[in-house]
C-alpha cells in the first residue's frame, strides 16, 4: 500500500472515529437526560420536594452521563476514558440545568402574574364541617320572606363567582323575590381556601361543601342553580341528598356523568381560527406545563409545590380571557370586566375525577326517580353537545328544558331579560314566558 493510499485510509478512519465519537456523545447525554428524567419521577413517588427532585435529577444526569462516556471512550480506545467520562458527564448535567432554567422553570405564560381577585365589599365566609373555608355573598331577601334560600352554584370547575360583579348584581334580581340568594366560591376557586393537596378536589369533595353550607344555613331545602359543570354538580348533589333540594335548576349543564361523555364539547370550538389558535396553544404549549401536568399525575403536592396557586390561577385566568367570547353568541354582550381568582388546580383534578367516579353513573338510575321540580335552560349558540343537555330532561321526570336561540353558554348574558322571566315564572310556579322545547332536535 503506497503512502498516499495509506494517508486516504487515516483520514477515513479518523474521520470514522470522529464519527463514533461524536454519536456516543450525543447518545450518552440523551441517555443521561432520560435517566434525569426518570429518577426525577421516581423520587417523586417518595418525595414532595421540589429542591430535592431537581437534585436528584442532576446527580443521576451526572452520574449516568459519566459512566456511558467512559465505556464509549474505552470501546472505542480513546485515551484517559476518565477524563472523558468526567467532563461528557459535567457537560450533559450542566445543559441539564441550563435547559431546565430556560423552559421548566420559567413561569407559565400569563398576563395577570399573581394578580389577587379582587374582594367585594360584604364577603364573608363559611368554616364548614368538611373544612373548607368558602368565600360568600348575601343578596337579603325582599318582600314576602320565602323559606328556602337560592344558592348559585358556579361552573368551571374553578370558576371565580363571588368578584364577579356583573353575574353577582344579575342573580341579586332574584332576591326580590323573597328568596335569600347566595353566591360563593368552591373550595380552590375565587376568594375560598386552596387546599395543599389538590388531590382533594373532587366530585364527593364539592357535593359534601354543597350539604354542608345548607347546614349551615340551618335550611331543610335548598333552590339550587348550577352553571356548566356547576349544573353536573347539583345533579350529583340532587341525587345523593333528594330530600334538600325544592327545586334545581340548570343552565347550560355540563354532563350528568363525565365518564359518559369525557369529550363534552370544547369552549373554543366556537372561537375564530386565530382565537381557537391561541388558547388551545395555550394549554399544552409550555414544556413547565408539561412538567406539572404529568408531576400531578405522580405526586399532585410536588406538582403543586412546583406550581404555586398563585401561578397557576393566573394562568387559567389568561385561557379563560381568551376563550371568553365563544360563550355568548354575541361577543358585544361581553361585560367589561376582568374576573381574576379562577382555580386552575381545581379544574385540573376535578374534572378527571368526575371522568372516573363510577358513582355518577349511579347518579343517572337515582336522577330517573326523583321528581323534584327542574328547570334546564339552553342556548343555540352553546358549545355543550345537544345530547348532554338533553339527557337531562330525558332523566329527570319532573324536568322543564326551555330553549333561547339566541343565547350562548352564558345565557343570561345574551339574555337577559328572557331568562329571568323563565327563572322567576319557574320559581312562582307560574306559567312559562316561553314554551317548554319538546322536540328531539337541538335548541335553534
Amino acid at each position: 500500500m503506497g503512502e498516499s493510499e495509506q494517508g486516504r485510509y487515516l483520514m477515513v478512519w479518523r474521520g470514522l472515529v470522529v464519527i463514533l465519537v461524536g454519536l456516543a456523545v450525543v447518545v450518552t447525554v440523551a441517555v443521561a437526560w432520560l435517566a434525569a428524567g426518570a429518577a426525577f419521577f421516581a423520587t417523586a413517588i417518595l418525595s414532595s420536594e421540589v429542591g430535592l427532585l431537581f437534585g436528584v435529577a442532576v446527580v443521576a444526569c451526572l452520574a449516568v452521563g459519566t459512566a456511558g462516556a467512559w465505556l464509549a471512550a474505552r470501546l472505542l480506545r480513546r485515551a484517559r476514558p476518565r477524563r472523558w467520562g468526567i467532563a461528557v458527564g459535567a457537560a450533559a448535567s450542566t445543559g441539564l440545568v441550563i435547559a431546565a432554567i430556560l423552559t421548566v422553570l420559567r413561569p407559565l405564560p400569563s398576563t395577570d402574574a399573581r394578580q389577587p381577585p379582587e374582594v367585594p365589599a360584604g364577603v364573608r365566609y363559611w368554616t364548614l364541617s368538611t373544612g373548607s373555608r368558602l368565600a360568600y355573598l348575601e343578596m337579603p331577601a325582599a318582600g314576602r320572606p320565602e323559606p328556602t334560600p337560592i344558592v348559585v352554584v358556579g361552573g368551571g370547575p374553578g370558576e371565580a363567582v363571588v368578584s364577579n360583579a356583573a353575574q353577582v348584581r344579575y342573580l341579586g334580581q332574584l332576591a326580590r323575590l323573597g328568596y335569600p340568594v347566595y353566591v360563593y366560591d368552591q373550595i380552590g376557586a375565587g376568594l375560598s381556601s386552596r387546599l395543599d393537596d389538590p388531590a382533594g378536589y373532587t366530585v364527593r369533595r364539592h357535593v359534601a361543601d354543597i350539604e354542608a353550607i345548607r347546614q349551615t344555613l340551618r335550611a331543610d331545602r335548598l333552590v339550587l342553580m348550577g352553571s356548566s359543570w356547576g349544573g353536573s354538580l347539583v345533579a350529583r348533589y340532587l341525587a345523593r341528598h333528594p330530600d334538600h333540594v325544592a327545586k334545581a335548576i340548570f343552565t347550560s349543564p355540563a354532563p350528568i356523568d363525565y365518564a359518559q361523555w369525557p369529550d363534552a364539547g370544547s369552549v373554543s370550538s366556537r372561537l375564530p381560527p386565530r382565537q381557537r389558535e391561541q388558547a388551545e396553544d395555550l394549554l399544552p404549549g409550555s414544556p413547565r406545563f408539561l412538567l406539572w401536568y404529568a408531576l400531578g399525575a405522580v405526586n399532585p403536592q410536588a406538582a403543586h409545590r412546583l406550581v404555586p396557586d398563585g401561578e397557576a390561577d393566573a394562568y387559567f385566568d389568561t385561557y379563560l380571557d381568551l376563550v371568553q367570547p365563544a360563550t355568548v353568541c354575541d361577543p358585544a354582550h361581553l361585560p367589561d370586566q376582568h374576573v381574576t381568582g379562577n382555580g386552575l388546580y381545581d379544574n385540573v383534578f376535578t374534572t378527571p375525577d368526575a371522568r372516573t367516579t363510577h358513582t355518577q353513573a349511579e347518579a343517572r338510575q337515582l336522577l330517573a326517580r326523583n321528581h323534584t321540580p327542574a328547570l334546564i335552560l339552553a342556548g343555540g349558540c352553546d358549545y355543550i353537545p345537544w345530547a348532554v343537555t338533553r339527557q337531562y330532561t330525558t332523566t329527570l321526570p319532573n324536568s322543564t328544558l326551555v330553549c333561547l336561540p339566541r343565547a350562548g353558554h352564558v345565557i343570561y348574558l345574551d339574555e337577559p331579560a328572557a331568562y329571568l322571566n323563565v327563572v322567576t315564572a319557574f320559581l312562582r310556579d307560574a306559567p312559562l314566558p316561553v314554551p317548554p322545547w319538546k322536540r328531539p332536535t337541538p335548541c335553534r
